[in-house]
């Protein structure tokens, strides 16, 4: 087995420069600074190069006549320690063919450059004009497999394709909604680690039909479960001054569809119907998003509890 370490060394330019590294978007969880990720090669690509330019020696023959199971597999296990060097050193996105350079062998990615009206930002230099094919190939030939791997995931991809499988991956890992457990899954475990550990904190629901759910004077969360496909739901209130901010988010992977709810409010003879998307989310938010919710007037709930209809409807 060979170990290889990348990106120790740093001369301020290019992706490994961490001073210049932006802050990922805040559903990235931090990464502890001694984790490392592991990434397969296959080599394809230079071992064609290699037949075109020169023959290369016979391969040991194994005691029956056949090349030894060494020289057949070329794929080895490395270790990237800054897996950063990876991306592009300007919009800090993962690298992917046509990946450009200068005169001076700074990197920058196709869509960089045309931003850039193909001046590098490094030393002014043209880019945007000469592929730089080393890195191309190792782009290619670089198979990681998923961060959610831990919780079943069992797929690879290309460096640059990481982003993309992430927004898909079902495996996406998930909080459990009751407080005070620190149970954490794929959204298909979670919803039955629910179901079984915490089935009378829960109120169960059917789509496409309403149901009533009542918060007490303090109470900010209730969590909801279908019935039938077992999701998860939490209801956020939060009392302001105007009314309660009303908002209802889907507990699941990046990649689970919205879906549309009503929520029907009745005071003294009046009746307030509002309607909306679930945002998707991976564990427990006591607060709802500021600037996404359904304000229910103070005329519509009494001094103690707040009661509402709700209706969530099926994909």
């Amino acid at each position: 087995m060979v170990k290889i370490s990348v990106g120790g060394y740093d001369d301020g330019e290019g992706p490994s420069n961490r001073n210049q590294k932006r802050r990922r978007e805040e559903e990235d969880e931090e990464e502890e600074p001694n984790t490392r990720r592991s990434f397969e090669i296959v080599d394809r690509s230079i071992e064609l190069q290699e037949r075109e330019d020169h023959l290369p020696p016979p391969p040991p023959r194994a005691p029956n006549g056949s090349a030894s199971n060494a020289t057949r597999v070329r794929s080895i296990p490395i270790f990237v320690s800054d897996p950063d060097v990876l991306d592009c050193c300007i919009c800090y996105e993962p690298l992917s063919a046509p990946v450009f350079q200068c005169e001076n062998g700074h990197i920058a990615c196709s869509n960089c450059c045309v931003r850039l009206k193909n001046k590098c930002p490094m030393c002014l230099m043209p880019i945007g004009y000469n592929r730089c094919r080393a890195i191309e190939k190792v782009l290619d030939s670089i198979k990681m497999s998923c961060p959610n791997a831990n919780y079943g995931c069992t797929e690879t991809f290309c460096y640059s394709k990481k982003n993309d499988h992430e927004k898909e991956c079902i495996y996406l890992p998930c909080l459990c909604p009751h407080s005070g457990c620190d149970f954490v899954a794929s959204s298909k475990e979670l919803f039955l680690h629910f179901s079984h550990r915490h089935v009378d904190s829960g109120t169960l629901f059917t789509y496409d039909k309403f149901f009533t759910v009542i918060f007490s004077a303090d109470q900010k969360t209730i969590v909801l479960q279908e019935k039938n496909d077992g999701n998860l739901f939490i209801v956020h209130n939060n009392h302001e001054q105007l009314g309660h901010k009303v908002r209802i988010s889907c507990i699941g992977p990046k990649s689970a569809g919205e879906f549309q709810y009503e929520v029907l409010a009745r005071f003294r003879g009046s009746t307030l119907i509002l309607q909306s998307f679930t945002k998707i989310i991976q564990g427990q938010y006591a607060d709802p998003p500021s600037n996404a919710f359904l304000l229910i007037p103070s005329g519509f709930f009494g001094p103690l509890q707040l009661k509402l209809d709700i209706r969530i409807k099926s994909h």
